[in-house]
């Protein structure tokens, strides 16, 4: 995916040095070891992911998105309540990013650096999605203004799948109504996004937790997988 246009220069309005905020502690240089996952530099061991090597390609990805901190959005987020976790994660790779997306049909997008279209270009918040092992799978595109949430691989079901085994001390696995909400909470608990698709991995979390009476029912009725179609085969009476 190519690289953003304007050298990744931080908007006026954002403020900061994107150079100074993207390096991390222990400069890298020629000496730093690359032959193994991490390497170790003044005594800090160093993600070799950062440095570009043995990247999936959400993560190749997200680093061609503009951090999210260095772009106006970012604003607009901390007075809807979002900061903390939610807007850094918990690890690696976990940031919210900013890129412009071409929403698609079917609830899926498309990275404007990656097509040639002029029009329905959307500045959207790009949010990390990991599995219920933790591994980084998806990326989803929310639009701040309109709400929409759309996937760029089709491959999540949900946001927050990997909350399913944390510990939670006897908590229910608290399901939040919108994906605001869930960056809210610091991305504790999931926002699904497929309900026929999270429900049996949401069964290896239960019970599941709601705020709202309303919402448990529609989630009920969601997440509850209908009876296949049955009917009596014609061929099958001849048989008998």
């Amino acid at each position: 995916m190519a690289a953003p246009n304007a050298a990744r220069a931080a908007p006026a309005s954002a403020g900061g040095d994107p150079q100074n905020f993207e390096r991390l502690p222990g400069a890298f240089d020629d000496s730093t070891d690359t032959a193994n996952s991490t390497g170790e530099q003044d005594g800090a061991l160093i993600d070799s992911r950062f440095v570009g090597l043995g990247l999936n390609a959400c993560e190749r990805a997200l680093l061609d998105c503009w951090p999210l901190v260095l772009h106006p959005l970012y604003s607009r987020l901390f007075a809807l309540g979002i900061h903390g976790d939610g807007v850094n994660g918990r690890g690696a790779f976990d940031a919210l990013q900013v890129a412009d997306v071409i929403f698609r049909p079917g609830s899926r997008f498309d990275f404007s650096s990656e097509v040639r279209e002029l029009r329905g270009h959307v500045a959207s918040v790009i949010i990390p999605l990991r599995d219920e092992c933790g591994d980084l799978v998806d990326l989803a595109a929310w639009n701040v203004d309109g709400g929409s949430l759309a996937l760029w691989r089709g491959a999540a079901s949900m946001l927050g799948a990997e909350n399913i085994f944390a510990p939670r001390l006897g908590d229910p696995l608290l399901v939040h109504e919108t994906p605001l909400d869930w960056l809210r909470a610091g991305r504790r608990g999931v926002y699904i996004i497929d309900p026929q698709r999270a429900a049996p991995l949401l069964r290896l979390g239960e019970p599941l937790g709601v705020t709202r009476e309303a919402h448990g029912r529609r989630l009920r009725q969601a997440l509850t997988i209908p009876s296949p179609r049955i009917v009596v085969a014609s061929n099958a009476r001849a048989a008998a």
